[in-house]
């Protein structure tokens, strides 16, 4: 074996199974992780002869108290070899396990102290990093690292963000007076120290409070390093502005306690900070609880500020749908008209849109169109072609007009890549519908007998994919629209899936279509309630003509 083979550390539960298997440990033993995770250690490692052994030692360790010993082993070479085993309590134990295991060659040096603090180390920041990194929500992501760290850790911890950088600001400087408002996006006391008093009332979750030029947590925000101090160091003063008014019994609790603040430093920036205490009886903070405490928040930092990112862009797309796509439509006077509009998730927004205007000589235009993708830049897309739409209406085009002139300025709108459209003017004297389209999905047409026919209409190129100067890019089609004929018209998300392919999903809107309903606004609650799970957003117009009386 080389010398790097000859040290491992592994961590056990209460029963002696194993619950943490380090690169060091396959190397020595010559079992993978997925091998040994779940595994009892005598079994492992063909212990069983000394079972009652390493039984009375985990029963010292749940004690308080180490063993150490050397035993035979089998290790990576396929040769028993004599090992010296070294088990001690976590301080900190919690689901990973409750027994570190150093094990070294009795040929290696003895394994160190910091041997045994790096494989705690290990494991606390895992856990960090698999309990928070999933979540996209910022308060979520803070309460997830306190949970980490309370009571492991520390016996209170807080998680406090820049209030600036959570309302979408430049980076905010401090106050003319160098204080800081943060927000308080989460704070955990270990329910064994709580003194029945209501903390949640002295420290709510999302309270803003202002730090104090000078104040700990302010200095380790300007160096960027973490800092541990004890209640002499604030003053008493400092202290109750802090804790706000709590009980005597409490107060002297926090008045005796040690502390650690830590930065949070996402990209470069400091972002705000996290703060733990411990009660008197625990061993006060020291330099290998500030490097811990380093580790842990700058792990902490970058998935609190991708969750803050996120909800920025989110909060920023939703804006732009919400002012650029209408949210109620204008039902002109001879028309009957119902819609429906359904984001792939609620997180998410995309470029589907349509629109309905009136238009001179009892006409009206209506359009429906897609812009690829999801996110600011694809709203942004559709607001841009909505407008587009209802200037070039204005003139008075043919469909096929107005959606060569459209696919001209998509050349020059940088948030559009490649959209779908489809446009078509109803006329009310004559009964009838000229429509064009781009690359988007086919209109279906519900006589007022009830039959539905997908239109075969020319399908076009879709916008900024082909040659608008091409005479035949773009075709109208004009066909008879009879009083109490239904013209559907949607977005490829309502009819194509990953478990159906488009002309299945057409097919069966089709069916859905003639079905009988008390209203156009039942018809699409029928038509959106059969969805298959969606994985694109769904865009749904209809459209009738009233029958005469």
């Amino acid at each position: 074996m080389t010398h790097n083979g000859r040290f491992a550390a592994l961590v056990l539960d209460e029963n002696g199974r194993v619950t943490q298997w380090s690169g060091g440990a396959t190397r020595l033993f010559g079992r993978a992780a997925e091998k040994a995770l779940g595994q009892d250690i005598c079994d492992l490692l063909f212990l069983g002869a000394r079972r009652e052994t390493i039984t009375q030692a985990l029963d010292g360790c749940a004690s308080g108290s180490g063993w150490s010993g050397v035993l035979s082993a089998e290790c990576a070479d396929g040769r028993v070899h004599e090992v010296r085993f070294e088990l001690e309590p976590l301080s900190m134990p919690g689901p990973w396990g409750t027994v570190m295991v150093t094990a070294a060659d009795t040929r290696a040096p003895r394994p160190t102290r910091a041997d045994f603090e790096a494989g705690e180390r290990l494991a606390l920041l895992n856990e960090v990093s698999s309990r928070i990194g999933a979540t996209l929500d910022p308060r979520q992501a803070a309460e997830d690292f306190i949970d980490v760290a309370v009571p492991r850790l520390a016996d209170t911890a807080s998680v406090s963000v820049i209030e600036g950088l959570l309302r979408d600001e430049a980076y905010p400087d401090h106050g003319a007076d160098g204080s800081v408002r943060v927000r308080r996006l989460a704070f955990r006391l270990d329910f064994r120290h709580s003194l029945e008093h209501d903390w949640a009332k002295t420290f709510p979750d999302n309270e803003l409070v202002v730090y104090g030029p000078g104040h700990p947590t302010i200095r380790c925000m300007d160096t960027g390093v973490p800092l541990t101090y004890g209640a002499a160091e604030l003053g008493a003063e400092e202290i109750r502005r802090i804790s706000g008014v709590l009980g005597d019994s409490a107060a002297d609790v926090l008045g005796s306690a040690s502390y650690l603040t830590a930065p949070l430093t996402a990209r470069g920036t400091v972002i705000g900070f996290i703060t733990m205490s411990r009660n008197p009886e625990r061993a006060p903070f020291d330099a290998h609880d500030e490097t811990l405490a380093a580790d842990l928040a700058a792990r902490a930092a970058i998935c609190i500020d991708n969750a803050r990112l996120y909800s920025k862009e989110h909060r920023i797309t939703q804006a732009f749908q919400q002012n650029l796509a209408p949210r109620k439509l204008t039902v002109p006077p001879g028309l009957d008209l119902a819609h429906r509009y359904l984001p792939a998730s609620a997180m998410t927004v995309g470029g589907d849109w349509y629109d309905v205007f009136p238009l001179p000589g009892d006409r009206i235009g209506l359009v429906i169109g897609d812009a690829m993708g999801h996110g600011a830049v694809a709203a942004g897309g559709m607001g841009q072609l909505r407008a587009a739409v209802r200037a070039l209406a204005g003139f008075d085009l043919t469909p096929d007009e107005v959606l060569r002139r459209l696919d001209r300025m998509a050349d020059d709108m940088h948030s559009i890549q490649c959209a779908t459209c489809l446009y078509a003017i109803i006329d009310l004297r004559t009964h009838t519908c000229a429509i064009s389209r781009a690359g988007h999905p086919p209109p279906i047409l519900v006589g007022p007998d009830g039959a539905a026919v997908v239109l075969d209409l020319p399908s076009g190129l879709a916008l900024g994919l082909g040659d608008p100067d091409f005479a035949g890019a773009f075709t109208t089609t004009e066909f008879a629209m009879p009083p109490g004929a239904t013209l559907a018209f949607y977005t490829d998300g309502l009819v194509e899936s990953r478990e159906q392919d488009i002309d299945t999903g057409i097919a069966t809107l089709r069916t859905s279509l003639t079905a009988p309903h008390k209203s156009l606004d039942a018809a699409c609650s029928a038509i959106v309630d059969a969805l298959p799970r969606q994985y694109d957003d769904v865009a749904l117009l209809l459209t009738r003509i009233p029958a005469s009386d």
